[in-house]
Formats: structure tokens, C-alpha cells, sequence
């Protein structure tokens, strides 16, 4: 399993793709951090899905259900949501418009029991 650690440096790509449903181009900088970012003892997801209507995180930390951790839509088409994480290693992934997919956002993955991917986030 390859687990992500964080970096403020992490920058958005234009190449990221998923098996269900795409982020679209947008007007977000390159340089504008994309996928989970830990700040204290919280982890910010952002990501960018300007034609979406609804995003939800499911993880192992909410029981994997979504309901518990929507995603608020910016001006910019972006989406985020802050979660209170504890010091440990969790498996996510994101729900777009009922659609559930990995976060092309973040290169850590591994495969769930579905065969599908679980995105990774390791909080330190």
C-alpha cells in the first residue's frame, strides 16, 4: 500500500482521469492545491468538479457514509470539506453525484475488496 503523505506543494494536474467520472477542465490555477491536505489535526479534500451538483466523502473515519461528510461547492468549481482526523492511516473516496470513485486527486491508492480503488491518506 502506498499512503499519502502531505505537502502544501501538492498542485493540481490537468492529465487525471477515473474508470467513472472525469473531473472537467476549469478555470482553477495549476497551482492551486487539489486532493487531501492535512492543516493541525483536520485534513482539507479539495477537488475540482465544476459540473457537479453534489460530493460526498465516505471513508472507514465516517462508516463509509457519505451523508456524514458533504463537500461545499466554491465559486471557482472547486469543492472542500474539512474533517477532524486523529493520527493514523484511512481509506476514502469520493461520491460525485452518486457516483462513487477514487480521488483522481491523490496518487495513493490501493484496492479495495470490490477491486475497485480506495484512496489513501496517512495523517502525522
Amino acid at each position: 500500500m502506498k499512503a499519502a503523505k502531505f505537502s502544501r506543494d501538492k498542485v493540481a494536474s490537468t492529465t487525471m482521469s477515473s474508470t467513472i467520472m472525469s473531473p472537467r477542465p476549469s478555470s482553477v490555477s495549476a497551482t492551486k492545491p487539489l486532493g487531501p491536505c492535512q492543516v493541525g489535526d483536520s485534513v482539507i479534500f479539495v477537488a475540482s468538479y465544476p459540473k457537479a451538483n453534489v460530493i460526498q466523502i465516505a471513508g472507514d473515519f465516517n462508516n463509509w457514509q457519505p451523508g456524514k461528510t458533504p463537500m461545499t461547492k466554491a465559486g471557482d468549481g472547486t469543492w472542500q470539506a474539512r474533517v477532524p482526523l486523529v493520527k493514523g492511516t484511512y481509506r476514502y473516496r469520493l461520491v460525485v453525484d452518486g457516483k462513487w470513485q477514487h480521488d483522481p486527486h491523490n496518487d495513493s491508492t490501493e484496492v479495495n475488496p470490490y477491486g475497485e480503488l480506495n484512496s489513501v491518506i496517512r495523517v502525522v
